[in-house]
């Protein structure tokens, strides 16, 4: 099977939204590359990502997709991976599988920030494979969050509290 075929692409991202799978498709999927998406890591959407790899009898892929067309007896050298995981645990979390449906790159972000959330702000809907899904063309820049002083924190802090008094205040009526 190629990377990912037309229906296989279909094929995940139909299971990923019938399962709930918070997800933004990046970049063009195609019969050369694997599907790649970047998923929430907010707990339900990983149970429910766990159901659909279940369900699309999906295993840690081990050695890179071979282009289109290749057969067994094209490999290389450089094909030949040793026995783990390829890229896991890059710095975008990639984990790579492969599915009854073919391959897909699962990114799932770093330890600090949400990658789905950054993401998601950016994300336009597209129809891929004929199913319309959140899509972006790459994937978001992951650098360093931007440094907080403790005079931004305490001028955040006193704005939130000045807003929650004026929402007790109109709940509650003047003192």
């Amino acid at each position: 099977m190629s990377a990912t075929s037309a229906s296989g692409v279909a094929s995940v991202l139909r299971a990923l939204l019938d399962a709930n799978v918070q997800f933004v498709v990046v970049g063009e999927p195609d019969e050369t590359t694997p599907l790649r998406v970047i998923v929430s890591r907010h707990p339900t959407s990983m149970d429910a990502l766990g159901r659909v790899l279940d369900g699309l009898e999906s295993a840690v892929r081990t050695v890179p997709p071979r282009a289109a067309g290749a057969s067994d007896t094209d490999a290389t050298d450089r094909d030949v991976v040793e026995d783990r995981p390829r890229r896991f645990g890059d710095t975008l979390g990639t984990i790579a599988v492969t599915t009854s449906a073919g391959d897909v790159d699962l990114v799932l972000g770093g330890p600090r920030r949400s990658l789905y959330a950054d993401a998601l702000l950016g994300a336009h809907e597209r129809c891929i494979g004929g199913v319309r899904v959140p899509w972006v063309d790459a994937v978001p820049d992951t650098g360093p969050p931007a440094r907080v002083t403790s005079r931004m924190l305490g001028r955040r802090l006193l704005s939130l509290a000045e807003g929650v008094a004026r929402l007790i205040e109109r709940h509650d009526g003047p003192g």
